[in-house]
């Protein structure tokens, strides 16, 4: 297979990854620009009730320009065969600027963000079996999720735009250490070795991903330093 999450959207698609066929797509974060996925195609139908007609038509589009899945990495384990994904539980009321172009604006788009309906929790990591499409467990938190990895001893590192650091179960979603870093882990978390001995790496400093979201948890107050940070057992 050929499997993840390959937009904002959080929609998770699966492939052949020999013939390229759809076998299976599923959503993580909620979401409302995708109305229908065809079961045997993967074809996509767009809801129309978030496509502007003109000039200043509020529409509430989920997620918002952050994500859902953003540029923060997902991970994979052979030891359960999952994929674990961070994404944002994130929307907004959008309208068009214009009937026109105007050259000085990027997007010709303003916007005001919320969070998704029914939650009070930024972020998400969804442990997704890739057999069966299913969710094996999910880790709610107050912050926007950034990157995460795997490794073989069965956990997954990463980290969240309020600053926490943390290594978690790769089969229950527990958390078994977390660390404070003062700035969000916005890097992508790697583990490497010297002389045999394993070090966990990362580093921490403002994104737009992490801006973004924290806008939605005005009481989170993380510091903006960039930093390296490496871990190791004692």
């Amino acid at each position: 297979m050929i499997t993840g999450i390959p937009g904002k959207t959080g929609i998770i698609y699966t492939l052949d990854r020999q013939t390229g066929e759809f076998l299976w797509a599923r959503p993580t974060n909620f979401q409302n620009v995708v109305s229908k996925i065809d079961g045997a195609t993967g074809a996509v139908t767009v809801n129309p009730e978030t496509i502007w007609t003109k000039a200043n038509d509020e529409r509430l589009v989920c997620p918002n320009s952050n994500g859902g899945k953003n540029f923060p990495a997902g991970a994979y384990s052979p030891l359960n065969n999952a994929i674990f994904m961070p994404v944002q539980n994130t929307c907004a009321i959008e309208w068009a600027i214009s009937d026109k172009i105007v050259p000085t604006s990027a997007y010709m788009v303003n916007s005001r963000a919320q969070l998704a309906p029914g939650t009070d929790k930024v972020g998400t990591v969804h442990a997704v079996s890739v057999e069966t499409g299913k969710t094996l467990w999910k880790l709610d938190e107050r912050a926007g999720m950034m990157s995460l990895f795997a490794t073989g001893g069965g956990l997954v590192f990463g980290g969240d735009s309020g600053g926490k650091f943390r290594a978690i179960d790769q089969n229950t979603g527990g958390v078994l250490w977390e660390v404070d870093l003062g700035s969000p882990v916005t890097g992508y978390p790697i583990s490497y070795a010297v002389n045999g001995k394993q070090y966990v790496a990362v580093s921490t400093g403002s994104s737009l991903v992490s801006s973004g979201v924290n806008r939605l948890a005005p009481e989170l107050k993380p510091g903006t330093g960039n930093s390296i940070f490496v871990f190791t057992l004692p």
